[in-house]
């Protein structure tokens, strides 16, 4: 396997803040808890600013009619002067926040107390000069000479004959008004209003105080949530830069996970582990493949040399050997030739098995017929090694269900690795018997039997246990291995038991056909 992952550089550990989740969350919560404050401090001084107006034309609504009533401002549409001046100056030495204006009957404006020039226009709005006089509800906005579009609110008197704001009968003649700005331009400011304002600047402070532990607060909350991504993040990174190989200890929770982050660690502690659980399989596998190699190369050449050795003497040494020679060297180049092609048959079925390309024909049939015809192919076998072959297989056993040619394989692998490795003289057994829901099968030999140190390599390809009594020349070190991947596909796992000089039992259960309907 590659180990370019490993190679690869890790993810950095330590970043500047403003590029973690933290810092760029820090950084959007402030510009909004700065973006809120501003907003707030902006409406609070307009509605203030509303406010005080409201206030103050509530306060001063007949402010106009008790100016009006203590000077002729108007006589006959005419301005009085003198009466006009006066009041200015006394105006404007009691309270220099309010503005007057004179205007005649259809609202152009004759005199005023503001500077010259400061006044932008020539006559205001009538309209809420009648609601105004009418009574209607307050805050009233009327025009603002000073502005050619302001609006502010006033106090406002009709002038008439009968003289200043006294009650006139309905038919008396209007000569104007005197029309009142009560926030005069000196004062319209609302910084200033904030400024001269110990309450606003209270409540300005106020609302600072409150949005800077509210960001406070606001950062230590995010800082608690982002610190197990944190240090998530750099188990992953150390993950990485361990190659994949060396999953993070993290301890899975005992109940069920908490929130999205709980379920991110346990899905990241799951994949962790399952990937370096791959990872070394495919270690494995590789260093198998590498042993297979090995194995094929060593277990071919053996052969090929032997049947490349005699046929080469043949040819070499043809006209100095008998017939006899001949025949023997013919026969030796045979048997290895096709101890070759057994193997290599095997290695093909072997690789079938691993790669989950058999399908299974599961099917009814008689385990003691098969069984009797397997022991009868291997009576010749035994006869010439001196073995004895016995069956225990009642006729009344019950059907199973399995792949009867795999089956057979297994029986036929088992019983010729027993009777090899069986010496003169022992005894190999094929025992079936009912076993709950199953047939137990089991196949013993009176052999050396396998060493505590061998039994977990026996179903390993090519591997053949030292000192069994088997001939190095037959077999492949396969048969054993390819049975337990046929019974792996069955479901069934084979079980192996053994002593030492007391022989070996392989055992295994296929499951009971059931009856036809």
């Amino acid at each position: 396997m590659s180990d370019k992952a490993a190679e690869a550089p890790p993810f950095p550990l330590r970043r500047s803040i403003f590029r973690t989740l933290y810092g760029r969350l820090a950084a959007v919560i402030f510009g909004l808890f700065l973006l809120v404050g501003l907003l707030y401090t902006a409406w609070m001084i307009w509605t203030s600013q509303l406010y005080l107006q409201e206030v103050n034309q509530k306060l001063n609504v007949n402010l106009a009619k008790h100016l009006a009533a203590e000077r002729i401002l108007l006589n006959d549409g005419r301005i009085n002067k003198a009466g006009a001046a006066e009041t200015f100056r006394t105006l404007m030495a009691i309270n220099r926040s309010i503005e007057i204006y004179l205007l005649d009957p259809e609202g152009r404006i004759l005199a005023f107390s503001a500077a010259p020039g400061a006044v932008k226009r020539d006559h205001v709005s009538l309209e809420p000069v009648t609601a105004m006089l009418a009574g209607g509800a307050l805050p009233i906005y009327g025009d603002d000479p000073r502005s050619e579009a302001g609006k502010k609110v006033f106090s406002v008197t009709a002038l008439t004959r009968a003289g200043g704001g006294k009650p006139v009968a309905p038919d008396a003649r209007l000569d104007g008004y005197l029309y009142v700005i009560l926030v005069g331009e000196e004062y319209s400011s609302a910084l200033r209003l904030v400024g001269q304002s110990r309450t606003l600047r209270a409540s300005a402070w106020g609302v600072a105080v409150l949005i800077g532990l509210g960001l406070m607060a606001t950062l230590l909350i995010v800082h608690w949530l982002t610190r197990r991504l944190t240090v998530l993040a750099r188990q992953m990174a150390s993950f990485r830069a361990g190659g994949f190989s060396t999953p993070p200890d993290l301890q899975d929770p005992t109940g069920p996970p908490g929130d999205e982050i709980d379920v991110l660690g346990l899905t990241f502690s799951q994949m962790s582990r399952r990937i370096a659980e791959q990872i070394q399989s495919l270690r494995d596998v590789d260093r198998m493949r590498r042993d297979l190699v090995a194995n094929v190369s060593h277990d071919l050449r053996t052969p090929m040399a032997s049947v490349h050795g005699y046929l080469e003497t043949l040819v070499l040494k043809a006209p100095t050997l008998t017939e006899e020679d001949k025949k023997r060297y013919l026969e030796v180049a045979l048997k290895h030739s096709k101890g070759l092609s057994t193997m290599v048959a095997e290695l093909f079925e072997l690789a079938k098995l691993d790669a989950r390309e058999v399908e299974l024909n599961v099917e009814p049939f008689s385990l003691c017929e098969l069984g009797q015809d397997v022991l009868q192919r291997f009576e010749l076998l035994a006869t010439s090694r001196r073995v004895e072959l016995q069956g225990v297989l009642s006729p009344s056993l019950p059907m199973v269900a399995a792949d009867i040619r795999l089956i057979e394989r297994v029986l036929v692998n088992l019983i010729e690795n027993a009777v090899r490795h069986t010496p003169k003289g022992g005894r190999v057994s094929l025992l079936c018997h009912p076993d709950g829901e199953g047939v137990l099968v089991q196949v013993s030999d009176t052999g050396p039997g396998i060493s505590a140190v061998e039994l977990p390599h026996i179903f390993e390809r090519f591997y053949r246990a030292p000192g069994t009594g088997a001939d190095s020349a037959e077999g492949a070190g396969l048969g054993l291995a390819i049975a337990k991947r046929i019974l792996d596909l069955h479901g069934s796992p084979l079980s192996v038991g053994s002593e030492a000089n007391a022989g070996a039992s392989f055992i295994f259960t296929l499951r009971i056909a059931e009856p036809r309907t």
